[in-house]
This record gives structure tokens, C-alpha cells and sequence, in this order.
């Protein structure tokens, strides 16, 4: 597995990055964090170090079993902990909620994502040329510094685009925090507000003015909410 483990506060937190990212995306926020939490960021295949690996890969039950195996590493049968996602992130946290075999945590935070991705239109191109140049474009617009191939992205895209999470959330009873920008163009908040009406316990906290990456952009105001949301202080 190739997972950074960073800060050493009491509360764990295993943090999923979005599908152009990868788990340094979350260091910002780790950082803020560290005297209150423990971040651990798994990378899923196709990024960071796991880049060798083929397109059966890139689905996101083959992601879920990288969350299942880290909680089994890291979490004791008898700690609580934490599961965020941002982005795509959010799609792979809802899909280990609905299938966990291992221990499932005791909060969700959710970042910038939406119930059902054949919502969205982060990609549009069908020809491989086009979208990979789709791709390197977004990856530039959301300011990516340390990115995923392209042909990694182009797969996981392939398999998720038509993917909904609707009835995963109806098996999330644990209180979630919902978190998205005003301005988020990717996860529109209107699409962002249907889990309102399928997750039990949501608690929901807009960005004003913020953008898809909020996590690099306004990591200040994700840290508060963090703080708030685990009663960190």
C-alpha cells in the first residue's frame, strides 16, 4: 500500500483523494490539523507510487478494497475514526459505507462531491485523444501539482461516469458533514444538496466564493469546519 500517515492528534482521520489528485491533496489540511488529528491517505491504484496498474483497476470497487484494507492496518477493532472524501473521494467513501466489511467509522465528512456522478460533467470528450487533452486541461484549471496519469484518470472516468451513489447513502446512519463551494462548477452545489434528502444525519456547510478545490484554495475554512464538526476544540 502507499498511504502517508501525518500529524499525531488523537482523532483518526482516513482521507480519500478526488480522481485527477492524489493523497497529497490532503496535507494542507493535515497540516492545520496535526495537534488534533492523525491523517491517513491512502493513494488508490493509478497514483502516487501504485501508477503500474492496468484499466481493471480503476473502478471504484477496486478502490473501496484499498479503504478496507487500510482501516484494517490502521484502525483497532476497538478506536473510532473518520472517513473524508473530496471529489471522487466521496463516491469511493459512500461505496466502502455501503459494502464495509471492515470496521465502518463513526463520522463521514464529504468534500466537494455529489450522490450520483452521471450528474456531472467533469469530462465530455468520448475519443481517448480528446478527453486525455480534456484531462491534462482540467488538471491545469484545479491547479493539480501532483497528479494522476492521464490514462489513469481516463479510465477511472470511463468506469465511474455513469455511477450513482444514492443507494449507498440510504445505508449511511453516522453524521455527516457535507461540504462544498458556492462556486463549485464540478460538484454544483444544487446536485451537492440532494444528499439532504438521502444521507440520516447531514450537516451541511457552504464555502462563499469557493471553488472546486477547496482543499488547496480555502483550506482555512475546511480546517474550521473539521474543528467544528470532530469538537476538536
Amino acid at each position: 500500500m502507499d498511504t502517508l500517515i501525518h500529524g499525531a492528534g488523537p482523532i483518526k482521520i482516513i482521507a480519500i483523494h478526488g480522481i485527477q489528485g492524489t493523497n497529497r491533496v490532503w496535507l494542507p489540511l493535515a497540516a492545520q490539523l496535526a495537534n488534533h488529528c492523525t491523517f491517513i491517505l491512502p493513494n488508490l491504484p493509478g497514483r502516487g507510487a501504485q501508477k503500474d496498474c492496468s484499466e481493471r483497476d480503476m473502478t471504484l470497487e477496486s478502490f473501496t478494497s484499498v479503504i478496507e484494507d487500510t482501516v484494517h492496518k490502521y484502525i483497532n477493532d476497538d478506536q473510532s475514526y473518520c472517513l473524508a472524501g473530496w471529489s471522487m473521494g466521496v463516491s469511493v467513501a459512500l461505496a466502502f459505507a455501503g459494502r464495509a466489511q471492515a470496521k465502518r467509522p463513526d463520522k463521514m465528512i464529504l468534500l466537494s462531491g455529489v450522490p450520483d456522478i452521471s450528474q456531472v460533467s467533469w469530462f465530455t470528450q468520448t475519443t481517448q485523444a480528446s478527453l486525455l487533452d480534456e484531462i491534462s486541461e482540467r488538471e491545469q484549471r484545479l491547479k493539480l501539482q501532483d497528479a494522476a496519469g492521464h490514462h489513469a484518470v481516463m479510465w477511472t472516468w470511463q468506469s465511474i461516469a455513469r455511477r450513482s451513489m444514492r443507494e449507498q447513502c440510504k445505508l449511511v446512519d453516522v453524521p455527516c458533514l457535507i461540504m462544498s463551494g458556492t462556486r463549485d462548477e464540478d460538484s454544483p452545489l444544487p446536485l451537492v444538496a440532494q444528499f439532504r434528502d438521502l444521507l440520516a444525519n447531514p450537516t451541511f456547510l457552504t464555502i462563499e466564493n469557493a471553488g472546486h478545490s477547496i482543499l488547496t484554495e480555502n483550506t482555512a475554512a475546511v480546517s474550521a469546519g473539521f474543528t467544528d464538526f470532530l469538537n476538536l476544540e
